[in-house]
């Protein structure tokens, strides 16, 4: 039996973003031997995110738990994974005492090989040799490093939407290197603005260069790919 478990995202204007968290939560408390699953966001949510911890630990309190597992749903090792979570997690644990632990998990994303296997399965449906990696990218020293990592591993060139090493460069630089056919690889945890700006984005390069093929594949989708990898991360 698994302690009680709470997702934590990074949170989103757009309605999506949360829907597709609750489905996520609802479909892993489903499985046996989850107790509870929640879900937090670090942001814009209506309380910080160190009371919705205490408010779940508490609830956990009383159906019995002594402990949450705490799993942050992020893909890269930016600020939010390496200070603004536990920060948050240690002014819960001073206000709920010691009564209850709260045991911080690996962020999402560090799991790479697995993301890897799970990207090159869904890279393999289509004859296309270049592959982009876009990510939303970070500039904590270090915080690209992952994102790196696994487009070394599946083959791909790294872009990013929010730093250096756009995605339209890198598009652009395979173009005018002769490509004609080119596979994108949204890499976010759930849809939402940055996605719909992505397909928007390749709408306009269809339009620039008639003769270049653009594939778009959004890997991580709420199945039982993405269930398992999640409950082995919470075991």
């Amino acid at each position: 039996m698994l302690s009680p478990s709470l997702l934590v995202a990074h949170g989103s204007r757009d309605p999506r973003p949360q829907q597709a968290l609750n489905l996520l939560a609802k479909r892993l408390g489903e499985r046996s031997g989850f107790p509870i699953v929640g879900t937090a966001t670090l942001e814009l949510a209506l309380l910080p995110l160190h009371q919705q911890i205490q408010e779940f630990a508490q609830l956990s309190q009383s159906w019995g738990y002594s402990q949450v597992q705490i799993l942050p749903l992020f893909l890269s090792s930016g600020v939010h994974v390496n200070a603004d979570l536990p920060a948050e997690i240690a002014i819960a644990h001073e206000q709920l005492g010691s009564e209850i632990q709260l045991n911080l998990l690996p962020y999402f994303g560090s799991k790479i090989n697995r993301l890897a296997a799970l990207i090159a399965t869904k890279m393999a449906m289509v004859e296309i040799e270049h592959w982009i990696l876009i990510a939303h990218g970070s500039r904590h020293p270090g915080g690209n490093q992952p994102i790196e990592q696994l487009a070394t591993q599946i083959k791909a060139i790294p872009a990013y939407w929010s730093v250096s090493l756009h995605f339209e460069t890198q598009i652009k630089a395979l173009i005018l290197s002769g490509v004609h056919r080119i596979g994108i690889i949204s890499y976010f945890m759930f849809s939402g603005g940055i996605t719909d700006a992505i397909a928007q984005s390749l709408q306009q390069f269809y339009q620039e260069y008639p003769t270049v093929e653009f594939y778009l594949i959004s890997p991580l989708e709420i199945d039982d790919n993405l269930l398992d990898l999640i409950e082995d991360l919470l075991k």
